[in-house]
């Protein structure tokens, strides 16, 4: 398989995986939802969870999302494939969208085509190059330290803040978790397949498995504490940049460095999170818009 091949190859894996975590999305943020707590952040959350019937079914899509994206990376390089994550808010919020029973407006439609094209335009831009396939464990474990020195920092803030402001904080942590959790996948994959039985000795799985459950621990409190788009947009813009970082930092990738490309992929990286982020708060307007109009009026009488 040539070396274009298995990058496109790694394109389509992560939008695979894109697609699985956005239907994961749209049933967990309902299920969390529905269970109350006092606390911004509940430990016991994942456990409770794991007893209702619709959040298991879930995981089925969180496996799958799992397995496309390790794939992903096993093949192509972060800076390729982190990118293409964002897709998966998109995704995830249209199916909310549609759950609600509502469509999206002709602006959330140019909000999203911008996401595309800006997202599209940088991976042709950018020209990904070089790199490693596995990385020490040194520099992860650096990476998943601060990973969950930052996740504690923002326990702190939401809970600090108000009911209205929790989800922020516990995405943001819970996104930089994830995007360690990409760049531990793509060196623990490969060593999965070269030694098998014999990685259990290896440092890097165990750091996978902090990283990864903090993650999921983060996330599933942020869908408990808001709507989707209260929380969502921050996990997956997050995520791609930290994995991206990562994968120029510790995994030595390289991207398009003349001025026209750097040009091209500030322009189209920009284009990109304005269409997230106006997205995003499209949907949590009319988010808002329908709490108002399902609050009682006071005075009322049934």
């Amino acid at each position: 398989m040539s070396g274009t091949t298995q990058q496109v190859l790694a394109v389509v894996l992560a939008l695979g995986g894109a697609l699985c975590y956005a239907l994961a999305a749209v049933t967990q943020q309902r299920c969390a939802a529905r269970l109350a707590s006092d606390s911004a952040l509940d430990p016991r959350l994942i456990l409770r969870l794991a007893r209702n019937r619709t959040w298991q079914l879930s995981l089925l899509a969180v496996m799958a999302g799992y397995a496309f994206h390790a794939a992903a990376l096993a093949m192509g390089r972060l800076v390729l494939v982190e990118p293409v994550i964002p897709l998966g808010l998109l995704m995830a919020l249209l199916l909310g969208a549609r759950a609600e029973g509502r469509r999206l407006c002709w602006s959330e439609w140019t909000a999203a085509l911008a996401a595309v094209a800006g997202l599209a335009v940088f991976l042709v831009a950018a020209q990904p190059s070089g790199g490693q396939q596995i990385a020490a464990a040194g520099p992860l474990g650096v990476a998943a330290a601060v990973a969950v020195v930052v996740a504690a920092l923002c326990c702190l803030v939401s809970g600090k803040s108000g009911a209205a402001h929790r989800a922020l904080p516990l995405a943001v942590g819970g996104g930089i978790a994830a995007g360690v959790t990409d760049s531990l996948t793509k060196t623990v994959v490969p060593l999965a397949g070269a030694h098998q039985f014999a990685l259990l000795g290896d440092a890097r799985v165990y750091l996978l498995a902090v990283a990864g459950l903090l993650a999921l621990t983060l996330q599933q409190n942020a869908y408990r504490a808001g709507r989707l788009g209260a929380s969502l947009p921050a996990f997956v813009v997050l995520e791609p940049l930290v994995g991206s970082a990562l994968g120029l930092m510790i995994y030595h990738e390289r991207v398009g460095a003349n001025p026209v490309r750097i040009t091209v992929e500030v322009l189209a990286v920009l284009a990109a999170v304005w269409g997230i982020a106006r997205l995003a708060r499209s949907v949590i307007a009319e988010l808002a818009r329908l709490a108002e109009l399902a609050a009682p009026v006071p005075g009322a009488t049934g």
